[in-house]
């Protein structure tokens, strides 16, 4: 995993695909969008819960990409439009983006899965 910054910024952060034992957050706790990377050996149980209604408010989107299978370019730009750095990310590979915007190239067939903190019901800002 590493983190793209500008100006002491957090802008994305980048998951290889490499997981360490156990459940471990990869994100910090006040993101408006969290994720867990988790790891086990077979016969494990996670203790079965749900989470408790709780009011919470974010004051911007957060967006995780995930890519299933293919090869796709990700351009990062900061929360001005203004480019940062292409990714070229593979199966088992993803990035999040925690200020700023992102644009998509598919390289190889892919499939891949957007994560979005919701509800999600503003218009797209098209960047270019």
């Amino acid at each position: 995993m590493r983190t793209i910054e500008k100006n002491g910024k957090t802008i994305a952060i980048v998951f290889d695909g490499t997981f360490e034992d156990g459940t471990k957050p990869v994100t910090e706790e006040f993101l408006p969008l969290q994720i867990v990377a988790l790891k086990h050996k077979k016969g494990k149980k996670l203790v079965p819960h749900t989470h408790g209604p709780k009011k919470r408010t974010t004051e911007k989107l957060a967006e995780a990409l995930m890519i299933f299978s293919g090869v796709v370019k990700v351009s990062v730009f900061d929360e001005i439009n203004l480019p940062i750095e292409d990714i070229v990310l593979k199966e088992g590979e993803g990035v999040m983006i925690v200020n700023g915007g992102i644009g998509i190239e598919i390289l190889e067939d892919a499939e891949m899965m957007e994560f979005k903190n919701g509800p999600f019901v503003e218009d797209k800002i098209v960047i270019g």
